[in-house]
């Protein structure tokens, strides 16, 4: 999203230049010349590309959005509903954070932009909980085909759930 942002304020830097250009174009030959910008129109076109991008405010509507989404996983896996807890988990925006790796984990992009270095652990911590989770249900959901004691683990999977969501709440917060 950043690499898109970025691209947006080069192409609006770029148009702005050349309507500038073209304009001093047109006041004649004792204006500027055509590849030439004042210092003073420099700057403004680079205050044009400095100006904040409303991302960290929907990646706060999106962590919202899936701290919202994992309020029922406790309950799912105390009925043992081990799939819909692995659903909730693979659906975006939730798998972008755990899943497919710290190019996509949106939380992440946010945190390193801002260079907040408590929102990045913030971000590691809620992927390790999510993974986490997801591998003790995993595990619960075909516990009795393997090799060992047989129980079902309810209590791991709930606790990871619940580091999860704190995590959520604490980026939310320092967003």
């Amino acid at each position: 999203m950043a690499r898109i942002t970025t691209l947006i304020a080069f192409a609006v830097m770029r148009e702005t230049a050349s309507m500038t250009l073209r304009r001093h174009a047109m006041r004649g030959p004792t204006s500027m010349s055509a590849t030439q910008l004042s210092r003073r129109q420099t700057l403004s076109l680079a205050a044009i590309a400095l100006v904040p991008t409303p991302a960290l405010a929907s990646t706060k509507t999106d962590a919202e959005k899936v701290l919202e989404a994992l309020q029922p996983l406790s309950g799912f896996v105390d009925d043992g509903k081990w799939d819909a807890v692995r659903t909730v988990l693979a659906q975006s925006p939730i798998v972008e954070l755990w899943k497919t790796g710290n190019s996509k984990n949106w939380i992440r992009a946010a945190a390193l932009s801002a260079g907040d270095p408590e929102l990045i652990e913030l971000s590691e911590d809620l992927s390790s909980a999510l993974q986490l989770t997801d591998q003790y249900v995993y595990d619960n959901n075909f516990i009795y085909f393997q090799p060992g004691n047989g129980k079902v683990k309810t209590k791991e999977p709930k606790d990871q759930i619940s580091v999860a969501k704190n995590k959520l709440k604490a980026i939310i917060a320092s967003l």
